[in-house]
């Protein structure tokens, strides 16, 4: 029994089973300071890549920059259409440059945007070139039908077309305006006067009709009047138009 006892310890205590163990702890721990050491450089390999700025960053960069670009000119676009709107008169490129702070060439560039928004949208409202200056109004057919509602921006085309003989032709006589217009032109120079767009001077048995400043700043045209007359033939082509009215 004991030589039995005997081998059955030597079978538990084997010296040689303990340095294979003490080999495996051994080698254990050495690939443990290895990964600790290999696990410790992947850090701070990660933590420089980290600092270096990634190709989708840049990108991400790039489009954050585009899209601020895109936001700023959309706002300036609006002010311009804000200036127009609250003027409620023609303005020219240099007047919207100046009061706003923009340079010229980007204030025409966002007008001639804006007026294509307005026809790409059918909206009633259109930006017109009259003269130098440009003028946010509504579209001819809607302007009679809704004259009763305005307080002075909206100008009916009978009107106008009345107001436009008047500019051309000025200094003219209520009674070649009425040969030239019909008699519906009485009516029209009255309202036209009412709304401070020409003066009347008395004239013989007739009365001498001009334009008044108001007119001028409210299209953007020049004050003196020659130089009013060839803005309006060299942009707009209204002498011929009247003269076939004639």
């Amino acid at each position: 029994m004991n030589d039995t006892s005997n081998e059955k310890k030597s079978e538990e205590y084997n010296p040689k089973d303990e340095n294979l163990n003490k080999d495996k702890k051994e080698i254990s721990s050495d690939e443990a300071l290895k990964m600790d050491s290999s696990e410790e450089e992947e850090l701070i390999e990660k933590k420089e890549l980290e600092k270096m700025p990634s190709k989708n960053e840049n990108r991400t960069e790039k489009t954050s920059d585009e899209e601020l670009n895109i936001e700023i000119r959309s706002y300036r676009k609006n002010l311009i259409e804000a200036a127009l709107y609250a003027s409620g008169k023609a303005l020219t490129i240099e007047e919207i440059a100046t009061k706003l702070n923009l340079s010229k060439n980007e204030v025409e560039e966002l007008v001639n945007e804006l007026a294509y928004d307005y026809l790409d949208r059918n909206s009633a409202l259109i930006i017109n070139k009259v003269g130098q200056g440009f003028h946010l109004t509504l579209k001819s057919e809607y302007i009679e039908t809704v004259s009763d509602f305005a307080t002075g921006g909206a100008i009916a085309e009978k009107y106008l077309r009345t107001l436009t003989v008047i500019a051309l032709k000025q200094p003219i006589l209520k009674s070649l305006l009425v040969k030239l217009r019909g008699s519906g032109a009485y009516e029209h120079v009255k309202y036209l006067k009412r709304e401070g767009l020409i003066d009347s001077v008395k004239k013989g048995r007739s009365s001498e009709l001009t334009t008044t400043e108001k007119y001028a700043e409210m299209f953007g045209l020049p004050k003196d009047i020659h130089a009013m007359k060839k803005v309006m033939i060299e942009q707009l082509g209204i002498e011929e138009k009247e003269n076939k009215e004639d």
